[in-house]
């Protein structure tokens, strides 16, 4: 018994580290959209030193607790488990990767100069950036239902289906646009 408190301790733990992540990082994405120079973006180039190592930490750790969870529970045969451990490793960490990726690209541009003002807050407002976070977020939240909820294989991945198809549709909607045009300050 003190196993199974120690794992589920250790499993919300790690749910909590990447909720703060992802807050984190939506935040962040939305100032530097909004940013119109290099000084407006700065502070949020990088606000959490080591982000991508919590967020790293934090699937693994959802994802071998989580496991451990399912098989202690008898629950891995049922389908929302199935539908919750594969959308962290097929959704999660890849957008996470590549975003991880182009956000170096990005704070290696803004610290060497490399680029002009506006090529780097272009590449700031690429649409892939907020496409990937809300994406994430979706698969996050829907994971959190399913474990909650518990329903059957078709349910859960028609969950996970609506609940990605709405993050697409809202991070893709021109009426979202919250960044200015390049040149104008906020």
């Amino acid at each position: 018994m003190l196993a199974h408190s120690i794992v589920l301790i250790t499993h919300i733990a790690a749910v909590f580290v990447l909720c703060a992540v992802l807050s984190i990082e939506a935040l962040s994405l939305r100032w530097l959209r909004r940013a119109s120079n290099f000084g407006d973006a700065h502070p949020w180039i990088e606000p959490v030193p080591r982000l991508r190592m919590f967020a790293i930490g934090s699937v693994l750790l959802i994802q071998a607790t989580g496991i451990d969870l399912i098989h202690r529970t008898s629950s891995l045969g049922q389908g929302w488990a199935l539908v919750a451990m594969g959308s962290f490793p097929v959704l999660m960490a890849p957008l996470g990767n590549l975003t991880s990726r182009r956000m170096r690209i990005i704070r290696a541009a803004f610290r060497s100069r490399d680029v002009s003002e506006s090529e780097a807050l272009r590449m700031l407002r690429a649409p892939f950036l907020k496409v990937s976070l809300a994406v994430r977020v979706a698969a996050f939240l829907g994971v959190f239902v399913l474990v909650t909820v518990k329903p059957g294989a078709w349910a859960a991945a028609g969950f996970v289906v609506t609940s990605l198809s709405l993050a697409l549709l809202v991070s893709l909607s021109p009426w979202r646009r919250m960044e200015p045009p390049i040149g104008r300050s906020v």
